[in-house]
């Protein structure tokens, strides 16, 4: 097939088209893991898991008669919450949410009706509303206030730059690739959603049935207003996915409602509902500052694929044992269908893990989890020649095994994302006078872009200048102790101003590594 290498595992993390756009990420747990990015969102899955066990254990809970015991386990519940702020900071508002519902629910549960509080259904007295309310209050209250102020050093010092919403004016997902992206997850739950309809209506008497005539009319300007916010949503937002979406979300909410619905069966539906309605909001608003909407649907997308995959998990273990033994011609079907999705699906981690195995920099490098071998084999071109990457693979080492602390260094920063710059401060973890270009000045969003360029440009003077005082000032400014000098510095800042550093060794600064075209010096200024 006509596809490059690393297009097996790349182009389905941009499933969905932008013409004319930024193609929004759609990363998923697979891709994370095998692109093997130690990036915020994947630190963030198992604490995300996390959280929803928290939520499914305190939801099935047999009862809440100690309020010590209560209270200590919504602060557990606040530590599971809150460390997903410094983690990955668009994980935490979502799953405090998220899990506030599910707390709430739990201390409504009595007077909105179960199996175990007969008595306090017969008895749903305002009075007994408004307690069971004010407890929830409490609990959802300490939730948050736990979540914040275990992490409260953390919070006070943050500064957060995308903190305002907009409204969504570019390009939408088509329906076809939202069903790339979420088909199989989706097979799997609206199957559930028509057994679990099915059975509700097998097992509710006529006479049930009759009670709700009086209602039929809210029933039927409910449907109206679900058929209207969808002719909206897809005419004036031309959000293409709206009319699938609301309509399964709805369907959900309204399975939650069944009076003798399993707890655990509720909270898949509520996962299930809650994730739908992410995907939708990602149609509709965009974090600002965002590079189109490419962020905001990578990092919410990522959510609800936890959300998804647990939901259908568990619809699919409640499912088989009824659909294996479906022997009738609609059985097969929908057996063939979703073996067929399955093992489509599954042809990803095939094609793509191979991809990727094969997809190197060099041929002769040897299969190794350490992901640093691969210099020592590689060649590297850049715009003004090649590189032999062994040099600073070994310089790399010999930072590693004698720099002690933390001191900074200076090495040459490529305005040119994605290529070898930074790579001394990337492999040894110590802090460089400055990082990317684009990735800081997306960080510090609170401060003018312009000082993360400013010192660009004055790395790029320290190298070039031939004023000896005016390379110590620059050293002085940012407390720099060791200089990188190899391939990269040479070709980039190429000129009269390198042949300083060998002037002043043993004045400025000493020599105290040497391999090649590869010199680290040791700052020793007075």
């Amino acid at each position: 097939l006509p596809y490059g290498l690393g297009d097996w595992y790349w182009i389905p993390s941009r499933a969905i088209p932008a013409p004319n756009d930024v193609e929004p990420i759609t990363e998923f747990p697979f891709f994370t893991v095998l692109y093997a990015d130690p990036h915020a969102h994947l630190f963030a899955l198992p604490l995300a898991l996390l959280a929803l066990a928290f939520a499914l254990s305190f939801l099935l809970l047999p009862q809440l008669k100690s309020k010590v015991a209560t209270a200590a386990r919504l602060i557990v519940g606040g530590l599971i919450i809150g460390v997903l702020r410094p983690t990955n900071y668009s994980d935490y508002y979502p799953y405090l949410a998220l899990v506030s519902a599910v707390v709430a629910y739990r201390f409504l549960r009595p007077v909105l009706g179960g199996e175990e509080s007969e008595r306090e259904r017969k008895a749903t007295t305002p009075r007994v509303w408004l307690h069971a309310a004010a407890n929830a209050l409490l609990a959802v209250g300490l939730l948050a206030i736990a979540s914040n102020l275990l992490f409260y050093p953390f919070s006070r010092w943050l500064g957060w730059g995308y903190s305002e919403i907009r409204l969504w004016t570019g390009t939408h997902t088509p329906s076809i690739s939202y069903l790339v992206h979420w088909g199989v997850f989706l097979f799997v739950l609206v199957s559930w959603f028509i057994w679990e309809t099915v059975d509700w209506m097998a097992k509710t008497p006529l006479s049930a049935a009759r009670k709700l005539k009086p209602y039929l009319p809210y029933f039927g300007y409910a449907l109206l207003l679900l058929v209207v916010v969808v002719i909206a949503l897809m005419a004036w937002l031309k959000v293409a996915i709206a009319w699938l979406v609301l309509p399964l979300a709805a369907w959900a909410g309204v399975l939650i409602l069944r009076r003798d619905q399993a707890d655990e069966k509720r909270f898949v539906l509520f996962l299930s509902g809650t994730g739908l309605m992410v995907t939708l909001m990602v149609e509709i608003v965009v974090v600002a500052g965002d590079i189109g909407r490419m962020n905001t649907v990578f990092k919410f997308y990522l959510q609800v694929w936890t959300m998804f995959a647990v939901g259908a998990g568990a619809a699919l273990g409640w499912l088989l044992p009824h659909l294996l033994a479906w022997r009738s011609a609609w059985g097969n079907v929908w057996k063939g269908a979703f073996l067929f999705l399955v093992l489509s699906a599954a042809l990803y981690p095939l094609t793509a893990t191979t991809a990727k195995i094969k997809d190197r920099m060099s041929d002769a490098a040897p299969h190794t989890l350490d992901g640093m071998t691969f210099m020592a084999y590689s060649k590297y071109a850049d715009s003004w020649g090649e590189m032999d990457l062994s040099q600073d693979y070994r310089a790399i080492l010999w930072m590693q095994d004698n720099i002690q602390g933390s001191p900074v260094i200076v090495e040459a920063n490529l305005r040119d994302l994605y290529r070898w710059g930074s790579r001394f401060s990337i492999y040894t973890g110590l802090p460089g006078v400055v990082g990317w270009e684009w990735h800081q000045q997306q960080q510090r969003t609170l401060f003018p872009s312009s000082w993360v360029t400013e010192r660009i440009e004055e790395i790029e003077d320290f190298y070039q200048t031939l004023d000896l005082q005016a390379a110590v000032n620059f050293l002085q400014k940012y407390q720099v102790r060791y200089i990188i000098l190899g391939q990269q510095e040479r070709g980039k800042y190429s000129g009269a101003g390198l042949e300083k550093f060998e002037a002043a060794n043993g004045l400025l600064w000493r020599e105290v590594y040497r391999d090649q075209q590869t010199v680290i010096y040791e700052v020793i200024l007075p």
